[in-house]
């Protein structure tokens, strides 16, 4: 079974970080440096280094979150998903210690969360939940965890068992 390739707004949605530090954000310091000028640049861009400083483990887990992003992008056309339709990866977020990525996929509940240990192995870390959306059954949340996993009574080994998560609420 083959997999069809995104749609171009799709490729250009999966690209949007990307395409944003490349092209618009260089456009926009220039325009704000000809604006401002250079004592306003200065003092702006040393408020906004020292905010990225205070703001680091943020910004590390952000990073790390559109990271994960293309490191599943890579791992789905490797699980054979049915239908053919490569799950969408709607949005990526830091929570706590973990990652919750909420993708859309109308038939990959199941096959995700049989495949829990591949993408687990593709984003080296040790354990993957999956977990559908309690209330639009195309929605998928993959809730990715770079601890150990504990002994919890709500994680089942079913699919059709499983406890949605609180991200959800």
């Amino acid at each position: 079974m083959t997999t069809t390739p995104p749609t171009f707004p799709l490729r250009i949605y999966h690209w949007r970080w990307e395409i944003l530090a490349v092209t618009l954000l260089p456009y926009g310091v220039v325009t704000f440096a000809l604006w401002a000028g250079p004592l306003w640049t200065a003092a702006v861009f040393a408020g906004a280094a020292g905010t990225a400083v205070l703001r680091r483990r943020q910004v590390r887990a952000r990073i790390h979150a559109i990271r994960l992003q293309h490191r599943l992008r890579a791992v789905f056309p490797h699980l054979r998903l049915p239908g053919g339709r490569l799950p969408a990866i709607l949005w990526s977020r830091p929570r706590g210690g973990d990652i919750v990525v909420s993708l859309f996929g109308r038939e990959a509940f199941e096959h995700l969360h049989r495949h829990r240990s591949v993408l687990a192995a593709a984003c080296g870390i040790p354990e993957v939940y999956v977990d559908r959306h309690p209330r639009y059954a195309s929605l998928v949340t993959l809730t990715i965890s770079p601890t150990p996993p504990k002994r919890e009574p709500g994680r089942a080994a079913l699919p059709s068992n499983v406890v949605p998560l609180r991200a959800h609420s």
